[in-house]
């Protein structure tokens, strides 16, 4: 009998030896071949954005690989996974067996038919989440920029996963990838921790009403989805590697590896037709991986979700001076009156409330206002307004005509002749990214302005060739305000620029200004108060000091047409340590679309300081690439 006993486990442990050595048997020509398929390597997020990069996987964190070389050796990381996947768990947790924690690799690797003893066990926690999910397809949603964020000022992208037989896409969730930035940060230290790898960037998963309310109500800011033409075998992989990737870390870039760039290589990991990241070589602005999905030919459906702010422009478009005055007694009145109500028609009674509804939302979250008795406020002109049985009392909103996506592209090129007090040029500008006031308007925001390490190179007679620009950062919300909001326009511009006071010389300028904006039909009209504060040797033979900070108003005027474009501005600015030298700068701008991604412009501008003047005239030609 014990001979049997000692026969049987024998037989058992060379049973379980035979299945754990299958992994080494494997042919070494398979295994090299699979560890260097696309399919393995999107899994293991090994992906090259960035000049100097290393080929090795993105994800930083330790945990997520089962061989210490995981990270850098996608063959080693193939060998552990098999041999872990042909391993029993002997755990007390089952959920922390590998086949459990690495669900997508465990469904590649068995749709291989590599003819190996993979052992599936039992995961309750994986399909108890798997199950909440219930995917049906994947939306990619696109909240438009946002510019008083640093971390959205070119929009941002994630993903919502539509439950099977749902109708109502706040009950889906969303899969989020973001900073996970210390709170305590100033926005300063917040940009620079974000250019420079400085948070890790995390995956999370989050009732998509949520996010709704974060970005569509709270920062008033529209919201295209996009739903992706996904096979429900795609859609069950890419929830699987959602799971898989949902406690690890990535450090976040800015430019590069950031929300959107990281989201396409989640859905390149759940198909093998995707390479969606390849493209990206050196940073990844959200409304490019829109299009990028859209050239894969995998974007099918398209809708629009207006802001909050959005929604009030529009109503306040329909209702009088008079019903405006109502909405704010309604609002703002620590003591509801419905008295002024009766002065109106039915119709315009049920107007008035829905406007003061949303208004009071507005007040309570969006501006974090003071008054303590909105949120009740809100509930009452929410019941008021049930009452009446005008359901549709406003005609609906149509999407823009263009779409974020559908915008000019967001690299531009541009050749310049012109002319300063007789002397010849010629201009050449790189500009990396994004938007100014004078491009074409179709797809950005009115009134936004955003552009970050841009330069000019001039060529002339006199000096040949010579820098003549760069831009670290410029940045320009000339927010229009309503009869009910009225939001700060501001702008913000660092770089180094030719000073004509001193000879044209080098120096480093930060300028900044805020003030408010008008909109009267197609013109924007902005008063503004700036500040200008420019270092450089150069200046001591003028102020006797390496500095000069300057102070003064700002006007300006913006013609926004179809294809034609005018920007009109006058700015005073006085020398704070030296009164009696005063700047003046007076500008003349026209722009004409060509072409969605070619436009020609023009320019007159005169600066003055006392008895120094400046005429200069310029002709451009920009491509957007």
């Amino acid at each position: 009998m014990r001979f049997l006993v000692y026969l049987s486990f024998a037989l058992w442990c060379f049973s379980a030896f035979g299945a754990n050595s299958k992994s080494e048997v494997l042919d070494d020509r398979v295994l090299t071949e699979l560890a260097q398929s696309s399919s393995w390597l999107d899994l293991l997020h090994y992906h090259q954005i960035g000049i100097i990069s290393p080929n090795e996987s993105q994800i930083d964190d330790a945990e997520f690989f089962l061989s210490p070389q995981g990270m850098i050796d996608p063959k080693e990381e193939l060998k552990a996974t098999l041999q872990a996947f042909q391993t029993p768990y002997d755990g007390d947790d089952v959920n922390q067996a590998s086949q459990c924690r690495y669900p997508a690799r465990f469904n590649w690797l068995k749709d291989q038919h590599l003819d190996l003893n993979l052992i599936e066990p039992n995961c309750p926690e994986f399909q108890d989440w798997f199950g909440k999910l219930n995917g049906e397809s994947i939306y990619l949603v696109f909240p438009a920029a946002y510019l008083n964020s640093p971390s959205s000022m070119y929009g941002h992208t994630l993903l919502r996963i539509k439950k099977k037989g749902s109708n109502s896409p706040l009950l889906d969730y969303a899969v989020n990838y973001a900073a996970n930035a210390d709170p305590n940060d100033n926005q300063l230290v917040f940009s620079y921790k974000g250019l420079t790898g400085g948070y890790p960037g995390v995956v999370s998963v989050t009732p998509y009403y949520e996010k709704v309310k974060e970005y569509n109500f709270l920062e008033s800011r529209d919201i295209w989805e996009y739903k992706l033409d996904l096979t429900q075998q795609e859609v069950n992989q890419f929830i699987r590697h959602v799971w898989e990737v949902r406690n690890t870390y990535m450090e976040y870039y800015f430019f590069s590896e950031n929300c959107s760039y990281q989201l396409l290589a989640m859905l390149d990991a759940s198909s093998d037709r995707l390479n969606t990241t390849k493209n990206f070589n050196y940073w990844a602005i959200p409304a490019d991986t829109v299009r990028e999905l859209k050239n894969a030919g995998i974007i099918e459906d398209v809708s629009y979700r207006p802001s909050v702010v959005a929604q009030m422009s529009h109503m306040l478009d329909a209702l009088s001076d008079e019903q405006i005055d109502e909405v704010k007694v309604l609002v703002l009145n620590e003591q509801l009156s419905l008295e002024g109500l009766s002065d109106f028609t039915e119709l315009e009674q049920a107007q008035i409330l829905e406007v003061a509804y949303q208004y009071s939302r507005y007040l309570s979250a969006r501006e974090k206002s003071k008054l303590k008795y909105l949120n009740s406020r809100s509930i009452k002109l929410l019941s008021l307004r049930s009452k009446y049985d005008t359901t549709s009392v406003f005609s609906p909103i149509l999407p823009p005509e263009i779409r974020d996506d559908e915008g000019h592209k967001t690299q531009r090129l541009g050749v310049t002749l012109g002319e300063t007090e007789g002397d010849q040029f010629a201009l050449l500008e790189y500009r990396p990214s994004y938007h100014d006031l004078l491009d074409a308007k179709g797809g950005y925001l009115e009134g936004a302005e955003l552009s970050m390490f841009s330069g000019i190179l001039r060529v002339s007679e006199e000096d040949s060739l010579r820098v003549e620009e760069i831009s670290f950062i410029n940045i320009r919300s000339l927010v229009a305000a309503n009869p009910l909001v009225t939001p700060k326009s501001w702008q913000v511009n660092a770089s180094l620029v030719r000073d004509f006071v001193i000879d044209d010389a080098l120096v480093f300028r930060l300028k900044g200004g805020a003030g408010v904006t008008h909109q009267v039909s197609n013109n924007l009209f902005s008063v503004l108060v700036n500040g200008s504060a420019s270092t450089s040797r150069h200046y001591e033979n003028t102020y006797q000091q390496k500095y000069k900070i300057q102070l003064g108003p700002q006007l300006q005027w913006l013609y926004s047409g179809d294809a034609h474009r005018f920007m009109a501005s006058y700015e005073f600015l006085d020398d704070i340590d030296h009164h009696d030298k005063s700047l003046e700068i007076g500008k003349i701008e026209w722009s004409y679309l060509m072409d969605v991604d070619w436009q020609v412009r023009a320019k007159l501008e005169q600066q003055k300081q006392d008895d120094l003047k400046q005429n200069t005239v310029q002709l451009s030609l920009l491509h957007y690439f």
